[in-house]
């Protein structure tokens, strides 16, 4: 019985196995030793900050609807999502952590060690870069309520309370890169100056009680 000689490359470590009982194949050996001397994963791409791609966003990209339950741990839905420079669809910690009771508290999904999920008292995570998912407010033994994420490149509807200054909630758990004001009502509102935007809030100005406008967040 003769056993089945295997070489591992040197440089990315593709594996170049023995064809059949009498040796190698030239050409399968080529396209391996071409593959091998070439080939470039996303770990060898030069970067100074997150993964390729990332452009500095954390948080939801879809899904991760939350939704209440008779314990104190929340449910959620599947979901796609960037945390700390990584990309998730349905993270294996999918089965929700207890909320502390009688209050309404933060979710956010970190990959820094001890990986998974965990709550906050105010929508400010552990470490910048860590996913906000949304809210959940409990009583004693129950999730009550609860109220999902801004998605990145998400939209926020906003109904001013009164003229002049005002902060609306944006729901991303991180400042904004980048906010984009749209009107939707005959008295405007608009960007308060010098600061319009922060890690919870929208600062924004009315004209009058109730207008309305669209802010596109990412």
């Amino acid at each position: 019985m003769m056993a089945i000689i295997r070489t591992v490359l040197a440089r990315k470590g593709f594996i170049q196995s023995q064809h059949g009982l009498n040796g190698y194949e030239a050409d399968d050996d080529a396209n391996m030793l071409l593959a091998d001397s070439n080939v470039a994963f996303v770990s060898d791409l030069p970067s100074n900050g997150p993964a390729p791609g990332d452009l500095s966003l954390s948080g939801l990209t879809t899904g991760a609807l939350l939704s209440t339950a008779p314990t104190l741990a929340p449910q959620i839905s599947a979901l796609t999502l960037y945390a700390n420079g990584q990309r998730y669809s349905n993270p294996e910690e999918q089965t929700l952590p207890a909320a502390p009771p009688n209050t309404t508290s933060h979710l956010f999904y970190t990959t820094i060690a001890p990986r998974g999920w965990y709550y906050q008292p105010t929508p400010t995570p552990t470490h910048a870069g860590d996913a906000y998912a949304g809210s959940v407010t409990t009583n004693a033994t129950a999730v009550t309520t609860t109220t999902p994420a801004t998605l990145t490149y998400g939209r926020v509807h906003i109904t001013a309370p009164s003229a002049g200054n005002f902060t609306w909630p944006h729901r991303l758990g991180r400042t904004p890169n980048g906010a984009l004001l749209r009107p939707t009502s005959a008295p405007a509102i608009w960007w308060q100056a010098p600061t319009d935007r922060d890690a919870q809030y929208l600062y924004l100005t009315a004209a009058a009680e109730g207008a309305t406008a669209t802010v596109q967040v990412w």
